[in-house]
């Protein structure tokens, strides 16, 4: 029968193993995988030393289960607000972006206008229709 730390340390050693899979194949960057790591190493830390958790749970006045959940929910929160934080930065980022080939691509057609060059390789799709298809 599987208990909660052998869980812990299976977890730890698949942690270690798909982040370092997924940095090697350039899925994951660099700043993201070492969270990871350190999520890895705590999970192989807790499943080695189950104690401490049960010693925290003691100090904590909950059970072990409770201390376990409470534990992981607030990893789970945190890491999902930081890549909230993430993705709106780059949002915001492909929006300025956007506009900034939108303002050039209008001054490239002008400036075509005003030669009288015939514009060559017109994009067939918008920026933000491009952007849509990702």
């Amino acid at each position: 029968m599987i208990n909660a730390e052998l869980l812990m340390l299976i977890g730890g050693v698949g942690a270690f193993v798909m982040t370092l899979y997924w940095v090697r194949v350039r899925a994951l960057r660099e700043r993201y995988a070492v969270t990871w790591l350190l999520v890895a190493s705590l999970l192989l830390l807790l499943g080695l030393f189950p104690d401490v958790i049960k010693w925290a749970a003691e100090k904590a006045h909950l059970s072990y289960p409770a201390l376990v959940l409470f534990v992981s929910l607030g990893m789970i929160y945190t890491n999902s607000f930081f890549v909230s934080v993430a993705l709106s930065k780059h949002y915001h980022w492909n929006v300025r972006l956007t506009q900034q080939i939108a303002i050039l691509e209008e001054r490239l057609r002008k400036l075509e206008e005003l030669n009288k060059i015939p514009p060559k390789g017109k994009l067939t799709e918008s920026p933000a229709q491009m952007m849509q298809e990702e």
